[in-house]
């Protein structure tokens, strides 16, 4: 017992006592003292029982506390580091920000693809090849993107692209000695005004076709660059879509000195203008690049207008053309021109599982001493998407070309190329049919076996044949986006 209790059960013996000593005592009144001492005896167990239960719990408390301020004293564990594994990195497929910060952010992207090919007719004699072509889908490539934000409150930014494309197979440049062969452009973007650039880039009517011309590019309409396969026999159709300068005069899929506006209003509809100043002929060419001397606004330059909607599942779009496409030889010096022009319809539904594409194109062109070329084209594709990793795809098209001009070695003249100097030409059709089965693995690999058949008929011939009227190619390879 501690001292308080022991003072207490002394005190009240001590009065017990004294009060007995003090009067009488009767047995019912000590059965009572007694009574009341053991009562008052327990419940000074019970309280030293209860101090002790109220002591271990203050102890417990304490220590409770002490731990807690011990762990928050340690500051929390951060992520483990752990070490990105190859297989890590190639999934992850994405553009490298070189530069981010809160204003500017500038990207490296590119496309890498292999492609084993079985290709016929590839000379005069008929003969065939097996190897690594040049790529059946997209041309390789590798580019910066920069974005440099200047009103951030208008979402107005300033936009840069330098893209540079390049052949797998021997690694050499797509235009020997330029870098940035397909685009070098600089402008401005903003959700009011729209998308303005200047430079070397895709023509107007290239991007908006792409939307029906096959089943590969975006079905969607956008401000964005787009363009159809690269090197197969069913690419021909993109130059119906031409009008600008290239390494061998006019009659390239894309601009030098092009000025092209753009824009996608809230209710989907789109609407574009581009002109293109007259060029000595594109980069690497052999009448060197730049302005023209003595050409005026109209000399050598190109202009065109489009129009589009995005409808949910239904995309529609239109393009007109005209350049005044300047004799070669003429370049410099009297800048002799003749008008070439083409304009285009078509749309695309998707619904996801399908999508159908179908589009009409009509090209004329001013030949010189062999008159008038009238072309109609036709197109027709598909594509099927019943799961993410894999689609088919199915297409046709057809150019009906009148008085086309022959180059001298007997082949059809590209549309939208100086055919001054031709003394003969051919009328006749060119057909291309062509599938294509993808699987993708992961988002930005395709991995593919295509292939095309190219049926020429009449006076057509395609430089592709050789003087034969069919090609064919058979194809498989692999296209790594990042």
């Amino acid at each position: 017992m501690n001292p308080a209790a022991r003072y207490i059960l002394a005190a009240a013996t001590f009065t017990a006592v004294a009060s007995l000593a003090a009067t009488p005592v009767r047995a019912d009144e000590l059965g009572e003292l007694k009574a009341e001492i053991r009562a008052m005896n327990k419940r000074l167990s019970e309280m030293e029982e209860q101090k002790s239960k109220v002591k271990a719990l203050n102890d417990k408390v304490k220590q409770m506390e002490r731990a807690k301020e011990a762990q928050a004293s340690v500051p929390p564990p951060g992520q483990m580091a752990t070490k990105t594994g190859p297989w890590d990195s190639f999934v992850s497929g994405r553009p490298v920000h070189i530069i981010e910060t809160s204003g500017t952010d500038v990207l490296l992207y590119g496309i890498i693809e292999p492609t084993l090919g079985y290709v016929t007719n590839v000379n005069t004699k008929g003969a065939s090849t097996v190897g690594l072509n040049v790529s059946w889908f997209s041309g390789n490539r590798w580019g910066i993107f920069v974005t440099q934000k200047l009103f951030p409150e208008d979402n107005f930014n300033l936009i840069a692209r330098m893209e540079s494309e390049f052949e797998l197979p021997s690694g050499n440049m797509d235009t020997p000695g330029v870098i940035f062969n397909r685009d070098a452009w600089v402008g401005f973007e903003s959700s009011t005004l729209g998308k303005f650039t200047i430079g070397r880039q895709n023509t107007l009517p290239r991007d908006v076709a792409n939307i029906w011309a096959d089943p590969y590019g975006s079905s969607k309409l956008s401000t964005g660059e787009g363009g159809f396969t690269n090197n197969n026999n069913f690419k021909q159709l993109i130059f119906y879509t031409s009008g600008g300068n290239g390494a061998g005069g006019q009659g390239d899929t894309r601009y030098d000195q092009g000025l092209v506006w753009k824009k996608v209003f809230d209710n989907g509809l789109y609407l574009g203008a581009a002109y293109n100043f007259g060029d000595a002929n594109g980069p690497g060419g052999p009448n060197g690049s730049g302005p023209i001397p003595g050409a005026s606004f109209d000399k050598g330059s190109s202009e065109a207008v489009a129009a589009g909607w995005n409808g949910g599942e239904f995309h529609v779009s239109a393009f007109y053309t005209r350049a005044n496409v300047l004799e070669i030889p003429t370049i410099g010096s009297t800048n002799i021109g003749h008008i070439h022009q083409s304009w285009g319809i078509g749309g695309n539904w998707d619904g996801g599982l399908l999508r159908l594409n179908a589009g009409y194109m009509h090209y004329n062109a001013d030949q010189g001493l062999v008159g008038m070329r009238n072309d109609d084209v036709v197109t027709v594709s598909g594509k099927i998407t019943p799961s993410k990793f894999y689609d088919f795809e199915l297409g046709w098209q057809d150019f009906f070309a009148k008085n086309a001009a022959l180059t001298g070695a007997g082949y059809t003249f590209v549309p939208f190329k100086d055919a001054s100097s031709a003394v003969a030409t051919g009328t006749g059709t060119r057909m291309t049919t062509y599938a294509s089965f993808i699987y993708h693995p992961i988002p930005n690999v395709d991995v593919y076996v295509a292939g095309d058949h190219l049926k020429t008929t009449g006076g057509y011939s395609a430089s592709q044949t050789h003087k034969f009227t069919s090609a064919d190619e058979v194809v498989t390879g692999v296209r790594y986006k990042w």
